[in-house]
């Protein structure tokens, strides 16, 4: 009997070597420029014309670039902002790491929470929903207190400003 690979699978690991790829190249350009303050001098300067700061940035980190990354690059150099490849790149590698598949918990409350309340928080909305939960947190005061939550498409809304509609609501119906 032969194991196959299912459609989501051979996707997932498309998906995995293609960003892999674009980490790969990105990550040596960053490290090239990183290493070779003449090649920053080089790139920044307004004189040489954009190919040649992409060639001596592709032979300083010793790769040839993909074409669609060339074009990235290209675009940073043309808008003054290749300084921020290393930001870039990270933030990059967080979406990648992130995956399609994962569901966000987004955590609303109406005074900055604790660490030690946010690991709270997360344990229990891991033992609710999955283990496999991005957190994202943020502060809203007009919820006056409590907390809204929302995963996925669920929404858990334990704040007072929502009790207080909710009243509101039934006292007017």
């Amino acid at each position: 009997m032969s194991v196959q690979a299912r459609p989501k699978e051979y996707a997932a690991a498309l998906y995995d070597l293609a960003f892999e790829a674009w980490t790969r190249q990105l990550g040596a350009a960053e490290r090239a420029l990183e290493h070779d303050p003449a090649l920053r001098g080089a790139v920044v300067d307004p004189a040489r014309p954009p190919q040649e700061k992409l060639q001596k940035l592709a032979q300083a980190a010793g790769i040839e670039f993909h074409p669609d990354v060339r074009s990235f690059l290209g675009m940073l150099l043309e808008a003054g902002q290749l300084d921020q490849l290393g930001a870039i790149l990270a933030e990059f590698e967080h979406l990648v790491r992130r995956r399609a598949e994962r569901t966000m918990a987004r955590v609303v409350s109406a005074v900055p929470l604790t660490e030690a309340e946010k690991e709270t928080l997360q344990a229990r909305l891991a033992g609710r929903f999955g283990p496999d939960l991005e957190f994202e947190f943020a502060v809203d005061p007009s919820l006056i207190g409590g907390v809204y939550l929302r995963v996925g498409d669920q929404v858990i809304d334990g704040t007072v400003a929502g009790k207080l509609a909710a009243m509101r609501e039934h006292l007017s119906a």
